[in-house]
């Protein structure tokens, strides 16, 4: 069905034929091709284009801190990155990125990111930015993602931070949206991080979504002497082997992390 639109307010589909005339696409091969990314090639190695990854965070964490460290570092070593943001207002996770000092708006002017607003239409409340998701019908963000999905580069980095608000009570449907999700982006040969809060939902969704995905790891609160620690953990990656060993999370006065092996 067609829509008519003011210009102030285009729809999902002419954004997206605004940044296919814009991106340029990469023709390199995807074959043996790999990602090395801050933070996680430490437990992992060399990420293959095509993996996705669930990441099982504690709600409590820093892990918000932890994905946005990765996505300003695979953007500073040249790659392209598309941020589903679906936990927070988007400006916040560009105060995170400033924090980092990276000003993460050069890069959204010239293509290079992307923050997609999830949350604004979760939140059901509207949103300014570009790049937005126009209703919280998962049917209809599924086709979203499917029209956008072929505009983007191998070897893209995908984050979907949190998908737990969008899985909330409606777990069984969204298990199904998510089958058609890590499809899509498998088949474009990108990375794909989504990450799921812990104790939010029934077991057996969390068994459904660990089978879908290729790789697993957790960032966890942890007890140590009479402190509480931020603590990262894989738990696997199809293959090849991970470095399965717990590690805290270190944050400096810029909120950069960096790892420490636990002893």
């Amino acid at each position: 069905m067609c829509k008519k639109v003011s210009v102030d307010n285009p729809p999902l589909e002419y954004l997206i034929r605004d940044r296919l005339l814009s991106i340029s696409l990469s023709t390199r091969s995807v074959e043996n091709a790999s990602l090395q990314l801050p933070i996680l090639s430490e437990l992992f190695g060399r990420i293959p284009y095509g993996r996705v990854i669930l990441a099982m965070y504690d709600p409590d964490s820093q892990y918000d801190s932890l994905m946005v460290n990765v996505a300003a570092g695979h953007l500073q070593s040249g790659g392209d990155l598309l941020y589903l943001v679906s936990s927070k207002p988007v400006q916040e996770i560009r105060q995170q990125f400033h924090i980092l000092d990276m000003n993460v708006e050069d890069y959204e002017a010239k293509d290079k990111a992307v923050l997609f607003d999830v949350y604004s239409t979760q939140m059901s409340t509207k949103s300014t930015e570009k790049y937005r998701s126009l209703a919280a019908n998962l049917n209809d963000v599924s086709i979203a993602i499917s029209e956008s999905a072929p505009q983007w580069p191998a070897g893209t980095l995908v984050i979907g931070e949190s998908f737990s608000n969008m899985a909330l009570n409606q777990e069984d449907m969204f298990a199904k949206f998510s089958r058609k999700m890590v499809s899509v982006w498998r088949n474009q040969g990108t990375v794909l991080i989504t990450g799921l809060a812990v104790d939010l939902h029934p077991p057996s969704f969390y068994q459904q979504m660990k089978l879908l995905t290729d790789g697993i790891f957790e960032v966890c609160l942890t007890e140590r002497g009479d402190e509480i620690i931020n603590t990262i953990r894989a738990r696997s990656l199809k293959g090849q082997t991970a470095d399965t060993k717990r590690r805290q999370i270190l944050f400096d006065d810029r909120m950069k992390a960096s790892l420490r092996m636990l002893q």
